[in-house]
């Protein structure tokens, strides 16, 4: 889960998966869901809001992703940006650093921008699957 503050654009930039992915947004006017679909867009505003990315394995309900990484926060023409790539689950034989669910979040570089605050999502891993190739670099 990751934690922000202020006004944020989050795009889904990427996604090679095996199941279905999604962004989670809950705040203190309650809960909003971004489609894992690339090019889907999810406007939000909020003194202190979190970000969870989770995926649905078929015939489940929807979990945490393992893992989400926060990349540096880069600032260009006055708007703020900064990559979340995340990888559902573990399977044997896929790299550690495997990605394959990734979001961009822009924000006015009028507005402050403190980092976000990251906890680890558990995770049961699974029994097998084949690797795919990791998305390209954004």
């Amino acid at each position: 889960m990751l934690r922000f503050h202020g006004a944020w654009r989050i795009t889904v930039v990427g996604r090679n998966a095996d199941f279905d992915q999604r962004a989670v947004v809950r705040g203190p006017s309650g809960t909003r869901v971004l489609p894992g679909r690339p090019g889907a867009v999810l406007e939000v505003d909020g003194e202190s809001w979190t970000l969870t990315l989770e995926h649905r394995p078929r015939g489940r309900d929807w979990q945490p992703n393992l893992r989400t990484t926060a990349g540096p926060l880069t600032e260009r023409d006055g708007v703020r940006s900064r990559l979340l790539t995340s990888n559902d689950r573990h399977w044997p034989g896929k790299p550690p650093g495997y990605v394959n669910f990734v979001l961009r979040l822009d924000q006015s570089a009028a507005q402050p921008a403190p980092a976000p605050s990251a906890q680890p999502a558990p995770c049961t891993p699974a029994p097998s699957a084949q690797a795919r190739a990791p998305l390209p670099t954004v």
